[in-house]
C-alpha cells in the first residue's frame, strides 16, 4: 500500500474525504509543486502548501539530538530563533541530510513523502 493509500484511510476513519488525488512528476521546490498542481485540472481551484522543516537544536557533543519538526503554511514565517526561544532549546539550525537519513531514513527532497508519513503515523 502506497503512503497516499495510508493516508487517504487515515483521513478517511476520520470522516475527511480529500476532494482530489493528484499524480504528477518529482518537484524539487515548492514553486515547481504549486505549479504542477495547479496545471492539473483536477486539483481544486484553491489550495495551500504546507512546508515541513527539520531543525537541530545545539546539543552537547555525547549527546544525541532530538530533532524539532515542524509542519506549518507555505507562507509562515518560521524563524528558528523564535522558534528555540518558545521551546527553550539553544540555538536551532536546519537538519543535515545525515540527520535526516539518521532519524527518518529519507532526504531534504523528501519532503511530500516526509509529511505523509508523520500524518499517517499520527493517525494510526
Amino acid at each position: 500500500m502506497s503512503s497516499l493509500d495510508q493516508v487517504t484511510q487515515a483521513l478517511a476513519a476520520l470522516s475527511i474525504k480529500p476532494t482530489a488525488a493528484i499524480s504528477h512528476a518529482a518537484t524539487n521546490s515548492p514553486a515547481s509543486w504549486k505549479d504542477a498542481l495547479s496545471a492539473d485540472t483536477s486539483s481544486p481551484k484553491s489550495f495551500e502548501l504546507i512546508k515541513t522543516i527539520v531543525f537541530k537544536p545545539k546539543t552537547a557533543k555525547n549527546a544525541t539530538p532530538i530533532p524539532v519538526v515542524v509542519i506549518a503554511r507555505e507562507q509562515t514565517e518560521t524563524a528558528s530563533g523564535a522558534l528555540g526561544k518558545k521551546l527553550n532549546l539553544k540555538e536551532l539550525r536546519l537538519a543535515s541530510e545525515d540527520l535526516l537519513s539518521e532519524f527518518f531514513a529519507l532526504d531534504k527532497n523528501s519532503r511530500t513523502h516526509f509529511t505523509m508519513k508523520i500524518i499517517t503515523h499520527s493517525l494510526t
